[in-house]
């Protein structure tokens, strides 16, 4: 597993600290950890990201160090899910990752659970072509942080997609 090379403050991560706090504080603990992500958002409407040039940087050079990898399986409230989907579009469409060149093939597969993509012009042209990686997509009907349509979206991009949804968050 890989962490994201991000730090990222309270506020980029809308109440999740807090809620990490105070639950810290009730089972006796502290909670003095870093609290990593893929990007931040500068703005909502339109959105705006930033700190995603730095994480496909990084795992560009894991991919480069450390690879090759078979697939690739992101997760935790879409943020990872979103990176698997950004990596499997550069690698198979062989965009340099911001000047950096990765050796390493497309993924034979990706998982990917509550992804979405990122509708920053900036990035939209990863999603224009599809993409041939087979996935599987997994998401909840009743998902309150990625909407389900969001997901679904995500899953229409690639010509070799699975689904598999709970009714649940």
């Amino acid at each position: 597993f890989v962490d994201a090379p991000n730090e990222m403050q309270p506020y980029d991560t809308s109440g999740v600290d807090n809620m990490a706090r105070a639950a810290a504080v009730k089972s006796g603990e502290t909670l003095n950890r870093v609290i990593r992500g893929w990007y931040g958002l500068k703005s909502a409407e339109p959105e705006r990201v930033c700190g995603l040039e730095t994480s496909i940087a990084y795992l560009t050079t894991v991919l480069n160090e450390q690879g090759p990898f078979d697939g690739i399986f992101g997760f935790s409230q879409g943020k990872c899910g979103l990176m698997a989907g950004v990596m499997c579009a550069l690698l198979e469409n062989r965009y340099e990752a911001l000047g950096k060149k990765c050796a390493h093939p497309p993924f034979a597969f990706a998982i990917i659970a509550s992804g979405y993509m990122l509708s920053d012009s900036k990035w939209k042209h990863l999603y224009e072509r599809p993409l041939s990686t087979p996935s599987l997509h997994m998401y909840g009907i009743l998902d309150s942080y990625i909407h389900v349509s969001k997901s679904i979206d995500l899953c229409r991009v690639y010509s070799q997609s699975a689904e598999l949804s709970t009714h649940g968050g």
